[in-house]
């Protein structure tokens, strides 16, 4: 890709430009997979974030953060920032305390659209550009400012249903007025699924709002690799269900950690694979549990080497709970993941999983909510082989249809019209 790039540069030295814009620190994959597509298609693509963690690895090329190169005058909302990022060393990131922390800090220290106004804003108007896209709803604001600064097309991606995430009600409030406010000024809006985009033109009367889905790029299948039983010692002939992505609050991990106790079978493993503040008390609740033979905990892997690891696995597991509108339309990363590395799934029965996993057939969803519920639902999974290799033979097709070659391809449709 580097390689082609410098083509690109050197045959269109006046490439329209994208200015994306990221309110977080960890550049999201689908904001990567999108610059990649639009590089392809000819765009010169700058990413402007959040600043990096002490501890991030590298940044993409493509990549830049707020206030390396202009002198800020957010000097308020740069504290606010210096503590949130004390707190989240030490609170789960989705726990009760960080939340309601957070909803205090919103209500009574900062206002939505100008905080971020004032981080992004000196930055951003270094970058012009074509097309503005405002990455999720904090970016809002931001990429209208700019989109009018620089005469620029505004492309709004929502990846999520972001008022409706557990919120306080003043918080839910207050982003949905952020919304309605700018949301009409797109000239595209874009989102990661059905049911969000028929929410969003429910609510704001927004025409034919686009979905790309939150696919991963798709590599040539190969031999079943055993990396996961190599690891954790686990005789081949077990079945291991992995669950990857953070360890936060509110995806019911310790639930599905205490469901594997409840297992009448030795042969099924769990592996949970990531990071976050819930990795120590998960750990301790195997140890607690008497589980450390069958529940194994993998830390966080690059992006790069994720899906090689995923499919050294026999399916993976989306234990998600509809604690908010936003979970309840949920289409979270780890199930394109899932498909792309052919593995079979098993999910909570919300809507968009149950579309994709069982509209496919590459699965089954079900009542996930408890450890007693989780337990059935594992058994029944892997109680059927040839049910199993039916979803496994099924997902050769269905990765190809839902991989980002093709995401990526409807995505360069949608931006061809602001050449």
């Amino acid at each position: 890709m580097e390689t082609c790039n410098r083509v690109v540069s050197e045959i269109m030295p006046n490439a329209p430009r994208v200015l994306m814009l990221c309110n977080d620190r960890q550049i999201d994959r689908r904001i990567l997979l999108q610059a990649d597509s639009l590089e392809e298609d000819g765009w010169d693509v700058t990413i402007l974030a959040m600043p990096a963690d002490e501890l991030m690895g590298t940044d993409d090329r493509r990549v830049r953060r707020i206030g390396a190169q202009t002198e800020s005058t957010a000097r308020k909302e740069n504290r606010v920032l210096e503590a949130y990022g004390l707190m989240r060393r030490h609170l789960p990131m989705n726990g009760r305390l960080m939340r309601a922390m957070k909803s205090l800090a919103w209500r009574f220290l900062v206002d939505h659209e100008r905080f971020y106004l004032n981080l992004f804003l000196a930055d951003g108007l270094q970058h012009k550009a074509q097309v503005v896209v405002a990455h999720d709803l904090p970016m809002l604001a931001v990429g209208r400012t700019l989109s009018e600064a620089f005469e620029a097309r505004l492309v709004y991606d929502s990846h999520e249903l972001y008022s409706e995430q557990e919120f306080s009600r003043g918080q839910r409030a207050s982003w949905a007025q952020v919304e309605r406010r700018h949301i009409q000024a797109c000239d595209r809006v874009i989102t990661v699924n059905p049911s969000i985009a028929r929410e969003l033109e429910a609510r704001y009367g927004v025409a034919e709002v686009a979905v790309i889905h939150n696919a991963e790029r798709i590599q040539p299948q190969t031999e079943r690799s055993w990396y996961l039983h190599e690891r954790f010692g686990i005789p081949r002939e077990h079945r291991v269900l992995l669950f990857q992505g953070g360890f936060s609050a509110g995806r019911n991990l310790p639930e599905l950690v205490e469901a594997m106790a409840l297992l009448p079978r030795d042969a099924i493993h769990l592996v949970l694979l990531g990071d976050g503040q819930l990795a120590t008390g998960l750990q301790r609740l195997v140890e607690r549990k008497g589980l450390a033979a069958r529940v194994h905990l993998h830390p966080a892997v690059a992006q790069a080497d994720l899906l090689a690891i995923t499919a050294s696995a026999d399916a993976g597991v989306i234990p998600y709970q509809p604690i908010c509108l936003n979970n309840y339309y949920c289409t979270p990363n780890k199930l394109f993941e899932f498909m792309a590395a052919g593995l079979p799934i098993l999910a909570s029965d919300l809507p968009e999983l149950r579309r994709l996993v069982e509209g496919n057939r590459i699965g089954c969803v079900g009542d996930l909510s408890t450890p007693r519920a989780i337990a059935g639902m594992i058994e029944t999974f892997f109680a059927n082989g040839q049910r199993l290799q039916h979803w496994r033979e099924q997902l050769s097709v269905v990765r190809q249809a839902l991989s980002w070659q093709q995401e990526g391809e409807r995505l360069k449709q949608l931006y061809k019209a602001f050449k």
